[in-house]
């Protein structure tokens, strides 16, 4: 297959001591159309710069909202582990666990993947009031887990929108 070139060489291409002569220099191509001029240069690389940031500020968001993921799910994990050791814990007629008493029992200081957290056991011997009681004959227990993440920056994640709160109700296990 030929290939024909846009105007006709007028001289065969000659090789130099350094190399190839390209055919804009062999007289191929007209001057003004021998590549781009500086401001076309310059748009380009302003149109990229501005692709490049916005790309930059996704990936800066991605990761903040990463990181609180993380916290919910670590959060998630630890309060499971706290209510599967209190749903394990015996409850009857003869015997209740000293972790079932009743009250707030707050624990600081938890890390978990170089991160701290904060978790809080609430048993309530009456679950049908809406205050905290302490009673020893009671037949149900009414339990609330709460974990806050304590070492992150600000974001949904932090505060309320990074608390899990489980709640779960217990019975005697003979009765």
């Amino acid at each position: 297959m030929k290939q024909t070139l846009p105007c006709k060489i007028k001289q065969p291409i000659r090789i130099r001591e350094r190399g190839w002569i390209p055919p804009t220099e062999a007289g191929c191509l007209p001057a003004r159309q021998s590549g781009f001029t500086l401001i076309e240069a310059c748009i380009a690389l302003v149109l990229m710069l501005i692709v490049a940031l916005g790309s930059a500020s996704l990936f800066s968001y991605s990761i903040y909202n990463n990181s609180g993921g993380t916290d919910r799910a670590t959060s998630l994990a630890i309060a499971q582990q706290a209510m599967e050791r209190l749903r394990s814990a015996k409850f009857n007629s003869t015997t209740t666990d000293a972790s079932l008493n009743a009250g707030t029992w707050p624990q600081s200081g938890i890390a978990r993947a170089g991160r701290l957290f904060k978790l809080t056991v609430v048993i309530d011997d009456n679950p049908a009031t809406p205050a905290l009681d302490v009673d020893a004959t009671t037949n149900l227990k009414s339990i609330t887990v709460t974990v806050m993440p304590q070492s992150i920056g600000r974001g949904w994640a932090f505060g309320a929108g990074g608390t899990i709160t489980l709640v779960t109700q217990r019975a005697r296990t003979d009765r």
